[in-house]
């Protein structure tokens, strides 16, 4: 058998989406609630959504080709009675597990091991075997020879060659991932192969996009709310704007970006996020009138102001502080704010950033000189007490000496932004009653991944 070395896991695993399926295209992945009513993900559900996201990607695209090889390793290896037994394939396996086991890697934990049936995966590591006895076979090899990559590559190359490929989607009809000869291969065989070798954590964040998405497909359809031709000319042309204005592309095409992606514009219009966006968009204009935007605003301007209003670039200088000092934190309230007292003297003389830099106990922002950066009134990033001051000075005045449980502060504002107008504010608001409809959609849908353990991931900022 060949070495550890002429064998990629990953690559075995490309024979898991070409027939027979190791997994049930049904099983639920997880389960969520809309509307009151729960809803279920399968593993169909998330392939495809892999499949459709990743398959103008470098790694939908190599997937493709894996595809392709496995599709001619069978065929040749039928064709010149070299198909492997079972017996063939577990007496490989075990000895490619003691090649992980000695190269330190446990072979339950490698992706494609874990999550393939033991039939399946069987059946990906006759395909590694077949190859290696056709590449003996061409190159008059004796049956035990070492089979090097170049070797297998070389082969491959050359099978190729004797067959008709298209791996292109522009060339192939809609919901085919490849093509050998007469054989097309369903976009779902893709999906499973993506699925399959995907990481958990990846899985489950394609699990959460198929429920947002879902979610919002089902809401629009319930209000007759359609994507038409004129909606996706329009998004695409604010797309193209956008970009535009990036100075990050400089003078670069948007066809040539979405070309870097592995996109074109046909393919853009066809992107179920592409096509979601748009229908969040008309959600979030049906469930925010402009006459009940106007009416927040008129009745509730200060919270409005708070949330979408002018932000203002803050500078702090933080000075560790508690009731008892101690060796690690060395002052008291009163001592740390008496010390900042003499600090705002050197302010007017040194200037706020560079006594920042010096007296600030706060590494991330003390290497900036105390920038916090821009905030809103209502933002929940900064301690309210600094978020109070910073919206009572005026623009270079600095604070008194400020306490809270967790220290003593300085507090400036470094730039302000002009008041907008009402228009202005009135489409602010609307941008952000759309993040907030658009977060809620997964709050609310109170995913369960089926399998996962509980508390896995902790919400940040919860003991």
């Amino acid at each position: 058998m060949a070495a550890l070395a002429t064998v990629s896991v990953l690559f075995l695993a490309a024979a898991a989406a070409v027939e027979p399926r190791s997994q049930d295209p049904a099983e639920v992945l997880a389960t969520y609630r809309l509307q009151g009513r729960e809803m279920t993900v399968t593993r169909a559900d998330v392939a495809l959504e892999m499949a459709f996201h990743l398959r103008r990607r470098d790694r939908g695209r190599e997937a493709c080709e894996m595809i392709v090889d496995t599709m001619l390793t069978r065929a040749e290896a039928q064709e010149h009675g070299l198909t492997p037994t079972r017996g063939d394939a577990e007496e490989f396996w075990e000895e490619l597990k003691q090649q992980l086991r000695a190269a330190g890697v446990d072979p339950d934990t490698v992706a494609a091991v874990r999550n393939t049936g033991q039939q399946q995966w069987l059946e990906d590591l006759k395909v590694q075997i077949a190859q290696e006895r056709l590449v003996r076979r061409d190159l008059g090899l004796p049956k035990k020879e070492k089979v090097s990559g170049d070797m297998l590559k070389l082969w491959i190359g050359e099978a190729r060659k004797r067959h008709r490929i298209e791996t292109d989607p522009e060339k192939l009809p809609i919901g085919t991932a490849a093509q050998v000869d007469d054989a097309r291969v369903p976009l779902i065989d893709l999906g499973l192969l993506l699925l399959r070798t995907s990481e958990d954590f990846e899985r489950d964040r394609f699990i959460r996009q198929v429920v947002y998405l879902q979610s919002i497909e089902k809401m629009a359809a319930d209000l007759s709310l359609k994507v038409r031709e004129i909606d996706l000319d329009r998004a695409v042309e604010a797309r193209r704007a956008q970009a535009k204005q990036d100075p990050r592309f400089g003078q670069v095409k948007f066809e040539e970006l979405l070309e870097a992606e592995g996109l074109s514009i046909q393919a853009l219009r066809e992107l179920r996020t592409f096509r979601s966006q748009i229908l969040l968009d008309k959600l979030v204009l049906a469930n925010f009138s402009d006459e009940q935007l106007a009416e927040e605003l008129a009745d509730k301007r200060d919270e409005v102001l708070d949330l979408v209003g002018p932000r203002r670039r803050v500078g702090m200088i933080y000075v560790r502080a508690q009731e008892v000092p101690n060796a690690i934190v060395t002052r008291s309230f009163e001592q740390a704010k008496e010390h900042l007292l003499k600090v705002r003297e050197r302010i007017a003389t040194d200037g706020f950033a560079a006594t920042a830099s010096i007296e600030s106990e706060h590494g991330p922002t003390k290497r900036k000189g105390g920038d916090l950066g821009w905030h809103r009134a209502g933002t929940k990033q900064l301690p309210e007490v600094i978020v109070k001051a910073a919206f009572a000075l005026g623009t270079a005045e600095v604070s008194q000496p400020l306490q809270d449980d967790n220290g003593c502060y300085l507090v400036t504002v470094l730039d302000k932004e002009p008041m907008p107008d009402d228009a202005e504010l009135l489409r602010a608001l609307r941008v952000a009653r759309g993040k907030q409809f658009s977060e809620a959609i997964l709050q609310d849908a109170d995913v369960q991944i089926v399998g996962a353990e509980a508390d896995a991931e902790p919400v940040p900022g919860k003991k």
